[in-house]
């Protein structure tokens, strides 16, 4: 794990969570831009929940909200039989331009909420910035009803990581979303380094919704009791780098959040401009820290 060296002014969307997670499904409608501006996740972590999970080629795991499908395509070339769920028809198109119809891959276009799924049938389940969309008191369940015992429930995401640089941008960008959306801005939550965040996980162990909802901000209400008596051995680990952007990445990434969608639609321009002035004064990039989390657990023995 590297020592986080950077911050990342990350604007993060925080309101009710039954309301927030309403904002799921306007993704498909900008399935491009996100696949442009997204970066993918680090082979290494993908190998590593591999590794716990004791899979190999042939195992025929779940992906929920598999989005343009850049964990998809690493699970592929691993030789895993992929059974990949989305509700969104263009993030799927996507996601099979990207694997090349790749023949461990089978797409399933549907809410996990919703799907007809085997129970006991997976190895595996993978999810990469999608898990926190699926509605917790029925998500928790689901995955463990789908997996075999012992099997394997590995989450990703990316994340900003404060050590004080940037600071006074960061407070610009607060202050840009306070005047185009003070509610939002409002419920931001305060900024965390490696270790909080890392300690914070480490107390919450025993029960991997509360530890994943601690990695997501405790902004999404993803903690349901019930998950601590389902999966066992909740790991947490982090691959941290130093990332620069310039305007135009930093900008058309906001564009594929929730957040952007939440502000009116018609102040979203005005918005995306006082953004970019602010990343222009400051010399028209931004160097900030990203951690790509990986969290995994195992689907405790009925």
């Amino acid at each position: 794990m590297r020592t986080a060296r950077a911050y990342a002014p990350s604007i993060v969307l925080v309101v009710d969570a039954d309301a927030l997670r309403s904002f799921g499904q306007v993704f498909d409608g900008v399935a491009d831009a996100y696949d442009e501006a997204r970066q993918g996740y680090p082979p290494e972590l993908v190998d590593r929940a591999l590794a716990r999970g004791g899979l190999g080629a042939g195992a025929r795991v779940l992906e929920v909200g598999c989005g343009t499908g850049k964990l998809t395509e690493l699970l592929a070339a691993r030789g895993l039989e992929v059974d990949a769920l989305d509700p969104g028809t263009n993030m799927i198109a996507a996601a099979r331009r990207r694997v090349v119809d790749a023949p461990n891959v089978t797409f399933h276009v549907g809410r996990f909420e919703d799907a007809e799924l085997p129970a006991g049938a997976y190895a595996a389940l993978f999810s990469a910035t999608a898990f926190h969309w699926v509605e917790p008191s029925v998500g928790w369940r689901k995955a463990a009803t789908v997996l075999a015992p012992g099997g394997l429930l590995a989450l990703l995401v990316h994340h900003g990581v404060h050590d004080g640089r940037n600071a006074d941008a960061h407070l610009e960008f607060r202050a840009n979303l306070a005047t185009y959306a003070p509610a939002l801005a409002a419920t931001l939550p305060p900024d965390r380094d490696l270790p909080e965040i890392l300690a914070g996980a480490e107390g919450r162990s025993a029960n991997v919704s509360e530890v994943w909802d601690w990695i997501m901000g405790e902004r999404r209400g993803l903690a349901v009791p019930e998950a601590a008596d389902l999966f066992d051995d909740v790991e947490v680990e982090v691959r941290v780098e130093d990332v620069e952007r310039t305007m135009d990445e930093l900008t058309a990434h906001i564009k594929t959040t929730s957040l952007y969608f939440a502000i009116d639609p018609d102040r979203r321009d005005a918005f995306i401009e006082d953004d970019r002035a602010i990343i222009e004064r400051h010399g028209g990039s931004l160097q900030f820290c990203e951690g790509s989390f990986l969290m995994t657990a195992l689907r405790r023995p009925a």
